[in-house]
């Protein structure tokens, strides 16, 4: 069987922007590091592509693709997004996954650099704030030594697959050369640790391709679960739940995205136990993060009509009422979609950080 060689540039963590950078600055040596290996296996060379992405001298055939996913650097999952399917990947070691009836191999662009330069080299994505900086490290070095983590708050490794570490402790870790180091995070005292993993759950859930039960349903769990603990909806529980959830995530999920997605949020978790607790018993931020956009929707009772309009709406079930009777809002199954405020003609449906004082049972329009 003929092989096929596929270099993957769109299998990036969202926290390492790697593969185009190296690509375009190190076109060169990522050329010869893929005729390298191309040549070993006596593979056909293609080229996976970003959309809109265009790099000239390239030695292969180019493909490109909307699919963005970090399980595109399994052959099988880069097999169906060829032939026009979903990101995912078989997990057999030896599975053989067939394109085109040609075998496919799997490389990114930092190990075609490798090939070339060797694997003491290292690039590395460094975040802070808005800024991303790509950096070449050399294997060995400390943290600390090509980032300014000493004063961190807290030091994201490895992007959505990666673990929290203090300031301190992330300077004196050393860079090896796994995907733990593709990305280094760093969150300061005004950031806010658990908004931080809403938003890496959110990039989580966006980046599951849903093959196995395990990751697309408890990356979409934990989504919710943080987002309720900026929005005083979370309980204490819901900690012990997530450390469960977990374990049974990262034994039982297909693929190494799917097994330490949950990593982040744990580490977090354990890290800044008190602030997870600040957010969900005291349902407050000392940064000032959370709970600005936490407004509560509720229904007017002095100018509801008890038309059902914004009851038909509600994806949730949330509202409760009859024709004549002021309607009501169920706070803890309301989602703050919206789609009751837009069905209301009457304008009766508003939003408060803090509710007025409503009906507790049902009473008839004009009645309050």
């Amino acid at each position: 069987m003929e092989n096929l060689l596929v270099v993957s540039c769109v299998s990036d963590d969202v926290k390492a922007p790697l593969s185009m950078y190296i690509l375009r600055n190190y076109k060169a040596d990522v050329i010869a590091g893929v005729e390298k290996y191309a040549k070993e296996f006596g593979a056909e060379i293609l080229y996976l592509l970003p959309e809109q992405e265009e790099v000239d001298g390239l030695n292969g055939e180019i493909r490109y693709t909307k699919m963005s996913s970090p399980t595109l650097n399994n052959p099988y999952a880069v097999a169906q997004v060829l032939s026009g399917n979903l990101p995912r990947p078989m997990i057999q070691d030896d599975y053989v996954a067939i394109y085109d009836e040609k075998a496919v191999s799997v490389i990114t662009p930092e190990a075609a650099y490798g090939m070339t330069k060797g694997f003491d080299e290292k690039f590395v994505a460094i975040n802070s704030g808005e800024k991303t900086e790509i950096k070449k490290t050399t294997v060995g070095q400390s943290v600390g030594e090509i980032a300014s983590v000493d004063s961190a708050k807290a030091v994201l490794l490895g992007g959505l697959k990666g673990r929290f570490v203090t300031g301190p402790e992330a300077s004196k870790i050393k860079i090896d050369e796994t995907e733990n180091f593709s990305s280094i995070t760093i969150y300061n005292e005004e950031d806010c640790i658990v908004d931080a993993c809403v938003q890496l759950m959110n990039a989580a859930y966006e980046n599951s391709c849903g093959k196995c039960v395990l990751c697309r349903e408890g990356t979409s769990q934990f989504k919710q679960i943080v987002t309720e603990m900026t929005t005083g909806k979370a309980k204490m529980s819901d900690v012990d739940l997530i450390k469960e959830v977990s374990e049974l995530i990262t034994i039982g999920a297909y693929c190494p995205f799917g097994q330490h997605m949950t990593r982040p949020l744990t580490t977090a978790m354990e890290l800044f136990a008190e602030e997870f607790e600040e957010h969900i018993k005291k349902k407050s931020c000392k940064c000032g993060k959370c709970y600005k956009q936490a407004e509560l929707y509720y229904i007017d009772p002095d100018e509801c009509i008890g038309c059902g309009e914004c009851i038909d709406a509600c994806p949730e079930d949330a509202i409760e009422g009859k024709d004549g009777f002021i309607h009501i809002i169920d706070q803890d199954l309301c989602e703050q979609c919206g789609k009751c405020l837009a069905a209301c003609e009457e304008g009766c449906i508003k939003t408060a950080t803090k509710l007025p004082k409503l009906p507790k049972k049902k009473t008839k329009c004009g009645k309050w």
